[in-house]
Parts: structure tokens; C-alpha cells; sequence
């Protein structure tokens, strides 16, 4: 099998649930999607993470992978939504953290006595987000992380397309009330 081109290998992953296969790519892009990222976030833990979960999704959706050809461009593309994916959500959270700055001290400067950090910010979100019924959560991570249109989205799971709006505004609306819940006030 070690002679097999990408295409090969995506086509033994999604047509006989190989294995074999995905370790091959899996061995053969990993370090090269890391090198990238980590020029990209300049975090190793965070680069881990990204590269790890693109992996994890690329098995997950095995079936659904339509790569005809240029696998290892997949991946890079892949790879460059992923890193603009966390600079979004890092960015967000700062957003918010310093929106909950200003509502909680009454000031527009950064007081670490009035605001969590965003570590607690992240968590937060995180646990909130694990406290959702499974299919907010999926619906809600697919229109965040992969982002997925409503229409896609509805596809994939069969739902509605309204089902699936309302699934990503419920799950918005929760992370708003949890985050305003942990504002301190002083």
C-alpha cells in the first residue's frame, strides 16, 4: 500500500472505511500541515489542536470527502480555514471579554480585577457549549467551526433550514446569558 497516491488513499478511506489508509496520509501530511500552522499561531499546544481536529474531521467525513485529485491542496485549504477559524473565535472572545470590561467597570480601559481572563473566557464557552443537547451543539459547531451554511447544515442532518437557524440563535443566545452570568461586577 506504501505506493499508493493521495487520491488512492482517500478513495481506500471512504469506500472501504481503510484504516491503513488514513495513517498513510495522516503520516505523510502531518508534519507538513503542523510546520505551516505553526508559523501561522505561533502556539505548539494550539497547532496541535488544529492539525489533530482537521484529521479527526477528515475521518469523521470520510464518506462525504469528494477529492478528485490535489489532495495535499485540500488539506492546505483545509488547514487555512482551520487557523482562520481560531484567529475568529480568539478574536471574538476578546471581543467580548472587553465588551463584559466595559459593562462591568464602567470603563472602556482593561481591568483584570473586573473581567475574567480569556483562558475562564474560553472555558466558559466551552462548558457551555458541552452543556448543550447534542444536536445544538453539532448544528452550532458546524456553522462556527466548519463554517457551514444553514442550507448545508440542514442538508447534512436533515433537518430544516428554520430548524437549523433557530438551533444556531438558541445556542448564541446561551453563550451570551452564561458569559453575562460570569461578569464581575465591582
Amino acid at each position: 500500500m506504501m505506493n499508493e497516491s493521495d487520491y488512492e488513499l482517500i478513495k481506500l478511506m471512504r469506500e472501504k472505511d481503510d484504516k491503513q489508509a488514513f495513517q498513510l496520509l495522516y503520516n505523510k501530511y502531518w508534519d507538513k500541515l503542523y510546520c505551516i500552522a505553526l508559523v501561522k499561531v505561533h502556539d505548539e499546544d494550539e497547532v496541535s489542536d488544529i492539525v489533530q481536529d482537521l484529521f479527526v474531521t477528515i475521518w469523521l467525513k470520510r464518506k462525504e470527502l469528494n477529492i478528485n485529485d490535489n489532495v495535499d491542496l485540500y488539506l492546505y485549504r483545509s488547514l487555512k480555514n482551520r487557523i482562520t477559524n481560531y484567529y475568529k473565535k480568539k478574536y471574538l472572545v476578546n471581543e467580548k471579554i472587553n465588551e463584559l470590561s466595559i459593562n462591568a467597570s464602567g470603563r472602556s480601559d482593561w481591568d483584570a480585577e473586573n473581567i475574567c481572563s480569556y483562558k475562564e473566557v474560553e472555558l466558559i464557552i466551552n462548558n457551555e457549549l458541552d452543556r448543550m443537547p447534542d444536536k445544538m451543539k453539532q448544528v452550532f459547531l458546524l456553522s462556527r467551526d466548519e463554517q457551514l451554511s444553514s442550507k448545508k447544515i440542514s442538508e447534512m442532518l436533515s433537518l430544516s433550514d428554520q430548524t437549523v437557524r433557530n438551533q444556531i440563535s438558541k445556542a448564541i443566545k446561551r453563550i451570551k446569558i452564561t458569559l453575562e452570568k460570569y461578569r464581575v461586577t465591582g
